[in-house]
């Protein structure tokens, strides 16, 4: 089903964990990332995000936080004060979506560039 999941988005997505902080309306809240691909990240939060929601997710990728633009595409409680949400990153220019590339090898995952 993963791959279904794979192929139906374009890009592969990595299992990769850690908290990062979502910025809307010039507030910041933290999220735990739970995937991330090159073209958005699933992630949990203690409050929900509602769908077209247009935020930042700040990427903590050394030496800086990288902002990238993001649409929150779904979401869903997954209990008391829990919730699981998807975002599609958008307008990325190549510079960004290749430091998302190197923070999913940093972070253990495989190469998702195109050789």
């Amino acid at each position: 089903m993963a791959q279904d999941n794979d192929e139906r988005r374009g890009f592969p997505r990595f299992p990769i964990e850690g908290t990062l902080v979502l910025e809307k309306n010039n507030e910041e809240y933290p999220i735990r990332l739970l995937d991330i691909s090159k073209a958005g990240a699933r992630f949990e939060s203690d409050r929900p995000f509602p769908p077209e929601s247009l935020v930042r997710i700040l990427l903590d990728h050394y030496p800086v936080d990288v902002p990238l633009r993001a649409l929150v595409a779904w979401s869903r409680p997954l209990g008391e004060g829990l919730f699981e949400q998807g975002a599609e990153f958008i307008n990325l220019p190549r510079a960004e979506s290749l430091l998302v590339a190197d923070f999913i090898v940093e972070k253990g995952g495989e190469d998702p560039t195109p050789t």
